[in-house]
């Protein structure tokens, strides 16, 4: 049972390689510009961190496990749905997303905010990530499937072969859903550290310094 489970995780993330070395360096790369050009960022992402603040102040978004999932997995849904539109909403919120997560890490000891952001951080990045890769895959199956279409013969019905493109873009769906849904449970557990373990573990880490 653990080589077959085994095997099905290392062929599923071979067959995606490219997606995710795509996701990982769009999101990633964003971070880090993020941190680097925060200054430059500050008329755009500040309204946002205040807002995001006063969420958190009025209660809107609570530290509470639901809440941070229900945010989270919004964001990574909106990424992997976004793939459709050829991967290009994809693109856009992992970069939006990415570039927030570099500014926010500019306004705290950087030391301080990698002590409380890593516990959690490791499974959410990871969870982001892989939804950027599974909107990535659905975007090239629309891609393909619309490529295909204009290559449709008169000899064949139509009806024939649309059926035939999407049974062969079956197992390529299967992929990105199979992707959206390891990110949908690496984001469950990234909300439960994050609301019970995270500050817990920042504080305890900060004490023994």
């Amino acid at each position: 049972m653990r080589d077959r489970h085994s095997g099905f995780f290392s062929g599923l993330l071979s067959r995606n390689e490219m997606f995710l070395w795509i996701s990982t360096g769009i999101f990633l790369g964003s971070i880090v510009l993020s941190y680097v050009l925060a200054g430059l960022l500050d008329p755009y992402l500040a309204p946002i961190l205040q807002s995001f603040q006063q969420k958190a102040s009025d209660g809107t978004l609570r530290l509470e496990t639901l809440s941070l999932f229900i945010n989270n997995v919004t964001i990574a849904t909106y990424i992997y749905v976004g793939g459709a539109l050829f991967g290009l909403i994809s693109a856009y919120l992992l970069i939006t997303n990415g570039a927030f997560v570099g500014y926010v890490a500019t306004k705290y000891p950087l030391g301080d905010f990698v002590i409380y952001t890593i516990p959690h951080g490791i499974f959410e990045v990871t969870g982001i990530i892989l939804a950027g890769a599974a909107g990535f895959r659905l975007g090239s199956i629309v891609l393909n499937f619309l490529n295909n279409v204009t290559k449709i013969r008169s000899n064949i019905s139509f009806r024939n072969q649309i059926l035939y493109l999407v049974e062969s873009s079956k197992d390529d769906f299967k992929d990105s859903m199979a992707l959206f849904i390891i990110a949908v449970i690496l984001l469950i557990i990234a909300a439960f550290i994050e609301a019970n373990l995270s500050i817990v573990w920042g504080q305890f880490i900060q004490g023994s310094l």
